[in-house]
């Protein structure tokens, strides 16, 4: 995983790193970190290119267990996009939360929010770290019936990312967490 970070920080060519990142995949195949690494190394931080992203997304999700430790890919995929266009301000920014009802972004959502939040779903550490992801997402989409019980989920633990894109993360998840109507 140090290689292929380095390698991602030298901007080095895209076999190489894909070498490296295969190389991880077959000490450990659903390595979460191995997945998000590559997913900002095709995204719009590092190499601009949405449709690698989507290809690569499109080939995970369909030969990945709904529980794995790399599944919140797809989803940070969707949040990487909506923040990307956030930060580009101007009207963009404006109708960014138009992003969430687009088909492959709603898709990821409603899969995320039928199960993640379950008791039990995740055997994990980076669960928690999942479970913000997926409240943000729901958040940033408007849907906070659908937030409220993985705030329950979540039980006041706050990640700074993504919550840290805009301002002091525990403010935000406060902000949020109260808009869905979750009681602590």
């Amino acid at each position: 995983m140090i290689l292929l970070g380095l390698s991602r920080l030298e901007r080095r060519s895209q076999p190489e790193v894909f070498g490296l990142w295969n190389e991880v995949l077959t000490r450990d195949c659903w390595n979460r970190d191995a997945y998000l690494s590559k997913l900002r190394y095709l995204g719009p931080q590092e190499m601009v290119s949405r449709v690698q992203v989507l290809d690569f997304v499109d080939a995970l999700r369909a030969s990945t267990p709904a529980n794995a430790p790399c599944a919140a890919t797809e989803l940070t995929a969707e949040v990487l996009q909506y923040q990307c266009v956030l930060a580009g301000g101007g009207v963009e920014a404006l109708m960014a939360r138009t992003h969430w009802s687009n088909a492959s972004a709603a898709q990821a959502l409603d899969r995320a929010a039928r199960t993640w939040a379950r008791p039990g779903f995740f055997h994990r550490a980076a669960a928690v770290v999942d479970l913000n992801l997926l409240a943000y997402a729901l958040m940033a989409a408007e849907r906070r019936g659908q937030a409220r019980p993985v705030f329950e989920a979540i039980n006041g633990t706050v990640t700074a990312w993504p919550w840290s894109v805009g301002g002091d993360p525990v403010a935000e998840f406060e902000k949020a967490r109260i808009r869905s109507g979750t009681s602590m």
